[in-house]
């Protein structure tokens, strides 16, 4: 029987946001739209027996979304799932509200800089220092909180950051950032960096072979995971297997890279876009079309 990759969907709900990072990816949204509660419900409802555990909202920036509250009640009460959400934490008391609430069970927070005027490559923002306290207050709250920041060649930025979360105990995914490009490996630098990381902080090196990734462990704590680009070196079958992301128009997007196989799941029948969404090959040959980075954070 199908299931969906890793038992999680992980929904768009708004391509709207409060920030604009250089290298935002957005889902693959090309323009500003919004899923409603009832539009993700539909989706849950015909689909609740494919595996599905757990949705991992996005955006956009969720915490704008107008109903984020009724969204995250009606996934966590109704239908039992766990609820992650990506964030830049800026709009922080609508997040512990829902904590408070029970509504959330794990936080992935965009942060670029450990000491900047705006916390990520945008030009609007809040400072990195208040990021940094809200990252503390919902750590304190016993919710599973990760730090994903894209890596830009400052070392001395990284290791800020890389230590501040190690002192925290909070784990941190060091992304590649990628361009409109293809090639045979992995960035170079970015290879280097994650060699000299594991080494400077004392790491064991454990490789995760089902999806390619590196971490740095500290007993048996995570304390950095190292996120390559796989649409880089065309890694799609690794790729498949994270995620059926879902863009806030609806559609069902098997690759951030190509709009060939999107399809819009409210369009028919549901049930059977799901599956049929669920079956499409991986393409290894699609070319990317546009500057776009496509971190899975």
């Amino acid at each position: 029987m199908l299931e969906l990759p890793k038992n999680e969907y992980r929904i768009s709900i708004t391509s709207g946001c409060n920030m604009k990072c250089v290298y935002c990816h957005n889902e693959g949204n090309k323009v500003i739209n919004e899923l409603t509660k009832d539009d993700i419900e539909d989706l849950i409802k015909n689909s609740y027996d494919l595996g599905l555990e757990q949705v991992r909202l996005t955006g956009g920036e969720p915490l704008i979304h107008k109903q984020i509250f009724e969204i995250c009640q009606m996934l966590s009460e109704k239908y039992n799932l766990k609820v992650g959400i990506n964030t830049n934490l800026i709009e922080i008391d609508k997040l512990m509200y829902m904590i408070e609430k029970g509504w959330i069970y794990r936080v992935v927070v965009g942060l670029d800089y450990y000491d900047a005027p705006i916390s990520k490559q945008s030009p609007v923002g809040v400072s990195s220092k208040q990021i940094l306290e809200n990252i503390l207050r919902v750590k304190n709250t016993g919710v599973n909180i990760t730090i994903s920041t894209v890596f830009n060649g400052d070392y001395d930025n990284l290791y800020s950051l890389i230590k501040w979360a190690n002192d925290n105990e909070i784990r941190i995914k060091v992304l590649e950032e990628v361009k409109n490009e293809i090639a045979e490996t992995t960035d170079s630098e970015y290879l280097q960096m994650r060699d000299k990381v594991l080494k400077d902080f004392n790491l064991v090196s454990r490789y995760d072979e089902k999806f390619k990734e590196y971490h740095g462990m500290k007993n048996d704590f995570t304390a950095v995971t190292f996120f390559h680009s796989h649409c880089r070196i065309r890694e799609c079958d690794v790729c498949k297997k994270m995620h059926l992301r879902v863009t806030s128009c609806g559609k069902l997007k098997q690759c951030i890279q190509s709009d060939e196989n999107d399809i819009d799941y409210r369009e028919g029948n549901i049930r059977e876009n799901i599956l049929t969404s669920l079956k499409q090959p991986v393409n290894f040959d699609v070319k990317p079309n546009r500057y776009i980075n496509t971190q899975v954070i």
